[in-house]
């Protein structure tokens, strides 16, 4: 087997799916290459700044997703009511097309959004809060530095 050398563009692209979903062994299928061909890739120094941007762009889509969610909520929970509903009835009636791999799969990305959701939500009051303390900190340090200053004037 004879190695190819990769474009740019295909190593953004091998580093971005990473990022997406840390697996090296489902990055390298998606992008028909060898899992040591991306664990290279993802540990090589040169790269660091990509991946950095590359996670900082998830980010920022991460962010912009969760504002559109909260455009649509009211469809959303009428979504995610009615789902539920019917994952009630498929249960308590299973029939011969019922199948139960699929129901909790269903269930489970319903319930895996909303705790990626409050995480969210936990983050960004986390950063709140410390944005806040810091402020608070410089403003005490600011006041401590003018009565020094002003102590040492007089």
């Amino acid at each position: 087997m004879s190695r190819v050398k990769l474009t740019d563009k295909q190593k953004k692209k091998i580093i971005a799916d990473y990022i997406n979903n840390t697996n090296f062994s489902e990055t390298a299928r998606m992008n028909h290459v060898h899992a040591s061909t991306v664990k290279r890739l993802i540990d090589s120094d040169y790269d660091k700044d990509l991946q950095e941007k590359a996670e900082h762009k998830k980010e920022e889509n991460t962010k912009d997703i969760l504002e559109y969610l909260d455009t649509i909520g009211n469809q959303q929970r009428e979504i995610i009511d009615l789902s539920l509903k019917v994952l009630v009835e498929k249960l308590s009636k299973p029939d011969a097309f019922t199948n139960i791999k699929d129901i909790a799969t269903v269930y489970g990305v319903i319930y895996d959004k909303a705790i990626k959701s409050k995480e969210l939500k936990l983050k960004q009051e986390e950063s709140q809060y410390k944005n806040n303390a810091s402020k608070e900190v410089l403003d005490k340090l600011d006041t401590l530095l003018e009565e020094q200053k002003n102590a040492y004037m007089d």
